[in-house]
């Protein structure tokens, strides 16, 4: 099915998908090695972030969901989703005085500075090393970018084209703004994906808390309109891994 538009009512059904995937990525073990031992935590943070991204009125962000049923024919349901910063859209609007809407520091101000399912030390290692390694590596996002945050499937929807269908509908829109360009911070469980949609790797960067052996690495990606010039060829190289995830 092609993506639509996430709505608040999907939170339930997203965080869900988060909840369930995510753990298959390194970086989540990373940040929140506690989960186990304090699920409420991790399920009323993780939903309580998904609801800004969800809610209208934070347009900075948009939410495309994807949904998919395992019977042929029964009912569908949310399998799998990706989040952008789109707030090229307001700084076009409002010049470059704009301040942009950060759902991470709303809920940090709601509570989760204390969640207790978070290693906090590398939790903001790894939020302000992906903004330090973007600034370095791309400048500010927008006017004329796009940058995909978090992209997740099902594992049990995987391998059925829905992350492919997700960045597809991206792509288009940063050719029919005239965009510059898309960019994502890359886990390995999705390197092989974006490259096969057309991305290219800038540079690799690793999240590491001073002092610590333990760490992430990352890939800095970028798509650009010019990569692929048709949908027609993304259709050819997108039947590759069914999910990649950065959050």
């Amino acid at each position: 099915m092609k993506p639509r538009l996430g709505v608040p009512t999907d939170v339930e059904a997203v965080t869900d998908v988060i909840i369930k995937t995510m753990p298959l990525d390194p970086q989540w073990d990373y940040r929140f090695p506690y989960r186990r031992e304090y699920p409420e935590d991790h399920y009323t943070y993780t939903r309580m972030l998904f609801e800004y991204f969800l809610d209208p009125a934070y347009d900075d962000w948009v939410v495309m969901v994807v949904e998919d049923s395992l019977d042929p024919g029964g009912p569908t349901s949310v399998v799998g989703f990706g989040v952008w910063d789109v707030s090229y859209a307001n700084k076009r609007r409002y010049g470059s005085g704009y301040k942009t809407q950060d759902p991470v520091t709303e809920v940090e101000e709601r509570g989760g500075k204390a969640r207790r399912d978070a290693n906090h030390e590398h939790f903001n290692a790894f939020w302000k090393g992906q903004i330090k390694a973007y600034k370095r590596l791309f400048g500010p996002i927008g006017p004329e970018q796009i940058h995909l945050q978090i992209l997740a499937t099902l594992p049990q929807f995987q391998r059925r084209g829905h992350a492919s269908s997700l960045c597809k509908w991206a792509m288009e829109l940063v050719r029919k703004d005239s965009l510059k360009d898309m960019s994502v911070m890359a886990s390995p469980m999705g390197y092989e994906l974006y490259i096969w949609l057309g991305f290219e790797s800038v540079a690799e960067f690793t999240i590491q808390v001073p002092g610590e052996e333990e760490k992430v690495v990352l890939q800095a990606m970028v798509y650009k309109p010019t990569t692929l010039s048709t949908m027609e060829e993304v259709e050819e190289v997108s039947k590759g891994t069914g999910w990649c995830a950065v959050m």
